[in-house]
């Protein structure tokens, strides 16, 4: 599991650095040559949008790795350990299969979009290459629900994403009469 964890790691990092640097040379591009030397440049606009979506999609997936998405958890903090444990198992397992769902109709909407042979405005791109982000974020995302349950079952403490998340910007704070 740790070697699918560090392989995503990588081609997650990797593919929204790659959509984010593309994005961010295009829109420069596009609005020196706009403002400088008064040239049109149609394509820059759109290839911004297209990595931005390609970015959003995989940013999902990182979400769900991070425990980053929204939540309501107020009730299952109520429960006792092993209650709250088994909701919490339950509640990952209907989110992988969310997931999967997703995946599969991103997988039926892009070859839709295939079939029409539908081309960008600008750049004449196949809007079905545009719309895979779809398919890879959401398969990415079942991947690491996917390991979001096996985390959840196999280990012994319970998941509070929220700690996690908290505890990075917090600091110890020194009790009275602690000279350190």
């Amino acid at each position: 599991m740790k070697k699918l964890d560090s392989l995503l790691d990588k081609i997650e990092g990797t593919l929204c650095t790659l959509f984010a640097c593309v994005m961010a040379v295009a829109i420069l591009f596009q609005v020196i040559n706009r403002n400088t030397f008064q040239l049109p440049f149609t394509w820059g606009e759109e290839l911004a949008r297209y990595c931005m979506v390609w970015l959003m999609f995989i940013g999902i997936s990182i979400g769900v790795k991070k425990g980053a998405h929204i939540g309501v958890d107020a009730v299952v903090n109520l429960l006792p350990g092993k209650i709250k444990r088994g909701v919490q198992i339950v509640s990952n397992v209907v989110v992988t299969a969310i997931y999967i769902y997703l995946t599969v109709l991103s997988i039926q909407i892009t070859l839709g979009i295939r079939e029409t042979h539908q081309v960008s405005p600008a750049m004449q791109v196949p809007m079905y290459i545009v719309y895979a982000g779809l398919i890879v974020g959401m398969f990415f995302s079942t991947l690491r629900a996917v390991q979001a349950t096996v985390d959840c079952i196999s280990d012994k403490r319970l998941q509070n994403p929220d700690a996690d998340f908290a505890s990075q910007f917090t600091e110890e704070i020194p009790k009275e009469g602690d000279d350190t």
